[in-house]
């Protein structure tokens, strides 16, 4: 049985939400600019690259408030179409892709799964893995419960790998109540997805690591391979099995802009990681080196500042991290546009005593 103080808790919940919001205005400066352009510009970035600005709206959180707000309404036992209704009654305005099919699905009256593939050549997009954070916060230290919630709201919008990716970070964030080592958080979270003969998405993560040994001093150089490594899978040369890749597949990962998709995306955040484990300052090193690597910056440190910021809880974030932020982040999710950080995580960590309580409790205590 694993314990963990109702204080530390709620501090690991806002340290995660601090790391979160901290990795979004580190990153979205940055989103889908090119590599070349942001080392020229940014260098070697360690801080914001533009003042923070409170009233700035990401749309990457905006699916997690809506997921709050179901939770609340139906309760830890709700349902895909539940957080779905949500989605239609509160969202409108700045949202792309995946979602942006599926909530028109929705409004159809396409229910999950189905609204997640119908017309929706984005399934394999990023948007549910940037979503999965609140799924690993209200599950701390039960990662199959983690998957069992990402799975159930990844459907929503995307299917296949595009879903495992929404599982992968959760069942990390989940871990990371308890767990502080960086490589066997990844390691205990690929046993929660299929292998790297059934999945690319495991197969990437798994590539990820091997380039990272190949160069532990040098980030540069193992971002080249990577990249190298996505373009080979992208023209299937590398596939291990044909039936890993349908039609849909094809035309996403070879015909249309790729810097959205999952694959990619998850490599810059395994390396981001591991290159941080050893900085004094890890949230930071870890966060700005995903953003000096391109493409979905601002998903990608939104993602690592929260599984660090977990690790780390709130008390010891860098203030150069949070004192920025001022406690506050804003969005366009209908009646909740404005938000202390604070209070979302005492909203959540309240969600996550109860699920703790109901289908943790032969695992997890709260003391």
């Amino acid at each position: 049985m694993k314990e963990i103080f109702s204080k530390e808790y709620y501090n690991k919940v806002l340290g995660s939400w601090v790391g979160r919001i901290a990795g979004d205005h580190v990153g979205y400066p940055l989103e889908f600019r090119p590599y070349s352009y942001i080392k020229l510009k940014y260098g070697d970035l360690d801080y914001f690259p533009r003042k923070v600005n409170t009233d700035y709206v990401n749309d990457d959180e905006m699916y997690e408030i809506c997921a709050l707000i179901a939770l609340e309404k139906n309760g830890i036992n709700l349902t895909s179409e539940d957080i779905a209704k949500e989605w239609v009654r509160l969202l409108y305005k700045q949202y792309f892709t995946a979602e942006k099919v599926a909530l028109k699905n929705l409004k159809m009256g396409i229910k999950p799964p189905e609204s997640g593939k119908v017309n929706n050549v984005y399934q394999d997009a990023i948007g549910a893995q940037m979503r999965a954070d609140i799924w690993g916060q209200i599950t701390p230290g039960c990662p199959e419960l983690a998957k069992d919630y990402a799975m159930m709201d990844g459907c929503i919008s995307h299917s296949g790998i595009g879903i495992e990716g929404e599982i992968f970070i959760a069942s990390m964030i989940s871990l990371s109540f308890f767990n502080d080592n960086i490589k066997n958080i990844i390691d205990k979270s690929l046993k929660l997805i299929p292998s790297k003969d059934e999945s690319l998405y495991t197969l990437f993560v798994e590539k990820a690591i091997t380039i990272y040994n190949n160069y532990p001093r040098d980030y540069r150089k193992a971002r080249k391979a990577l990249i190298d490594f996505w373009h080979e899978i992208r023209w299937s040369r590398l596939i291990p099995q044909e039936s890993l890749l349908s039609k849909r597949n094809l035309l996403y990962l070879n015909r249309i802009t790729s810097g959205v998709h999952v694959l990619p995306n998850i490599g810059i955040i395994i390396l981001s990681l591991l290159y941080g484990v050893r900085a004094a300052d890890q949230l930071g090193e870890s966060i700005c080196i995903a953003a000096r690597m391109g493409l979905d910056t601002d998903c990608n440190c939104g993602n690592i500042g929260a599984i660090i910021g977990t690790i780390l809880g709130l008390d010891n974030i860098p203030k150069k991290w949070k004192l920025p932020l001022r406690n506050k982040f804003s969005t366009y999710v209908k009646g909740y546009e404005q938000w202390k950080i604070t209070e979302l995580a005492k909203r959540i960590s309240s969600i996550g005593k109860l699920v703790i309580e109901k289908k943790c409790q032969n695992s997890i205590q709260i003391i």
